[in-house]
């Protein structure tokens, strides 16, 4: 019976999480993460669920809330005063809730620690959804693939390989929502109870496991519908999933899948109609409409755009096909719900038309397919296969390398410079703002990609020159929620000094060397040296694997 190693999940998610925290730049996105920040706010000191004006961060922030008290009252009541002359008064907002309100508890650490709440919530809500979605795909694999190796390789190419990495330094709702999509699978996944699991030795009795995790899958599957109302179109899929590949012969987990399910709906239900009068409204307005798909350039966009294709922002991805062979022979269930979830969003996203090219389906001022986010954990879920099958093929192994390698850059360029002090650089250094449409020139020329333009703001050393006290009370205000004018965007290094940087930097190191050791990356020769190197600095020898461990790897 497979077991998978509780330390070894616990090493992986420190890695992860550290990794994460050392390269996030301790803020809020711009706008719309900065609005979800506001609405936390508005919870701890106002008690409401409506953004608050009078809230203090709207002020710290610079941030302009006439627009957003003017943008949501149109979308809900059809008022379009001028944003200017429009009344402040408290409102519900298009961001989501569940994000708002899992930032809550973080805003009370902060003031219990006297630290900032916005660079609390930006250093760690993030950091911690993404890191918990690598150990949620670390886990699927294992319990797919048998191996550690394949299992630590995928959650590893997610993390640091894909368009994913830079959001760890913002405080949108797309990696909330893949982590519940992923959790949902993993769940129903151990309603099967193939394999003897590490959660199971501390839930219930074990002829009772199984109907926990249908009703956890009924309720992380239920909460992504709070996190971001698109979620609604994988529910079929997750449902037929269930019935014919775990759940066809255990009814009553199935039964109680779907009544859980139905319950967290129904509240997502009442809580609409509380706030826009209306059980199915999310406050989109129009926006959530079939009458806003009316476009097709994002189908293509999404795909192969220079500014916010898929192919550029995650490289691995060109090798999707091949992956889906592979798993098609490995899991067919898992392989078709895999395929409609991706596909499904992609055409969800990418029919979207409204007025706003191309940002109505890239995303906006983002890094990368913003929009595609959240199905980046099972298009990992069909690669992984591939990792799987790499075995004694020098020229695949080759290919999957060098697009690792392609992906490690081109998103560490999103990691060391915000996005948004490259499209500064966009604006000024390379005349954008003199484009009719400098947001489709971005997108569709490749000399003019966010990713071509962070490369040159790097070589130039472009941040060093912005000081953000110039910006105040203009609407370039945001500036001052980055770190400029220090070189690179990484708040522990800009804020808190080298000495605690390399300190953690050398903490990733070590934890790397014991899950490397653990699934039998290195000899086990080494691990007799590696324990007396580490005990020097204060590891546990618990997370210390010794010569007679025994590791479940392949």
């Amino acid at each position: 019976m497979h077991t998978i190693d509780k330390k070894l999940v616990l090493l992986v998610f420190i890695f992860f999480f550290l990794i994460n925290i050392i390269s996030s730049g301790g803020h809020l996105d711009w706008w719309d993460g900065t609005e979800a920040f506001l609405v936390t706010e508005s919870m701890v000191l106002k008690h409401t669920a409506k953004l608050d004006p009078a809230v203090p961060s709207v002020k710290d922030l610079g941030f302009f809330v006439n627009y957003t008290v003017y943008a949501n009252t149109a979308l809900q009541k059809g008022n379009t005063t001028n944003p200017s002359s429009v009344t402040l008064e408290p409102v519900y907002t298009v961001r989501s809730l569940l994000l708002s309100a899992a930032a809550v508890p973080f805003y009370y650490a902060a003031n219990f620690f006297s630290a900032s709440p916005a660079v609390t919530v930006g250093l760690f809500v993030n950091s911690l959804f993404i890191s918990l979605t690598a150990v949620i795909i670390f886990c699927i694999c294992i319990e797919m693939r048998r191996s550690n190796k394949v299992a630590f390789a995928t959650s590893l190419v997610y993390s640091v390989c894909s368009f994913v990495w830079p959001y760890s330094a913002t405080f949108w709702v797309q990696p909330l929502q893949g982590l519940l999509l992923v959790s949902t699978t993993y769940f129903i996944l151990l309603t099967s109870h193939r394999n003897h699991l590490f959660l199971c030795d501390y839930i219930l009795e074990r002829k009772r496991k199984s109907f926990l995790f249908a009703g956890l899958a009924g309720l992380t599957l239920g909460l992504s519908v709070f996190a971001h109302p698109t979620s609604l179109i994988f529910i079929p899929a997750f449902l037929a999933y269930s019935f014919f590949s775990v759940m066809r012969h255990q009814k009553q987990n199935l039964i109680l899948l779907i009544l859980v399910l139905a319950t967290v709906l129904f509240s997502a239900g009442l809580i609409n109609y509380a706030r826009y009068h209306s059980f199915t409204e999310f406050g989109y307005g129009y926006f959530s409409t079939l009458a806003a798909h009316n476009g097709w350039k994002g189908l293509i966009g999404l795909l192969v755009s220079p500014g916010a294709g898929l192919i550029f922002y995650f490289p691995l991805a060109v090798l999707l096909p091949l992956g889906a062979k592979y798993m098609y022979k490995e899991n067919k269930s898992l392989f078709y719900l895999s395929l409609y979830i991706i596909i499904a969003n992609w055409i969800y996203f990418g029919t979207l038309s409204f007025g706003f090219e191309p940002a109505s389906w890239s995303g906006g001022i983002a890094w990368g397919p913003r929009y595609l986010l959240p199905v980046v954990p099972f298009m990992l879920i069909v690669l992984g296969s591939i990792f799987q099958n790499i075995k004694n093929r020098v020229l695949l192994k080759s290919i999957v390398l060098g697009l690792c390698i392609a992906g490690f850059y081109v998103n560490l360029s999103g990691v060391l410079i915000w996005f948004q002090y490259g499209l500064m650089y966009g604006w000024t250094f390379e005349k954008l703002a003199a484009f009719p449409n400098y947001m489709n020139t971005m997108t569709w020329s490749p000399f003019y990609s966010p990713i071509v333009l962070q490369t040159k703001a790097l070589l130039a050393d472009y941040v060093s020159t912005i000081h953000p006290e110039q910006y105040v009370n203009t609407a370039w205000q945001w500036t001052s929620y980055g770190n400029a004018p220090c070189k690179y965007d990484l708040y522990i290094y800009c804020k808190l000094g080298t000495v605690l940087y390399l300190g953690t930097t050398l903490s990733i190191a070590v934890i790397g060397l014991l899950i490397a050791i653990r699934i039998r990356i290195l000899p086990i020769s080494y691990i007799q040296h590696l324990r007396n190197l580490v005990y020097t600095i204060g590891v546990p020898k618990t997370l210390i694997p010794t010569i007679r461990h025994k590791i479940h790897s392949r």
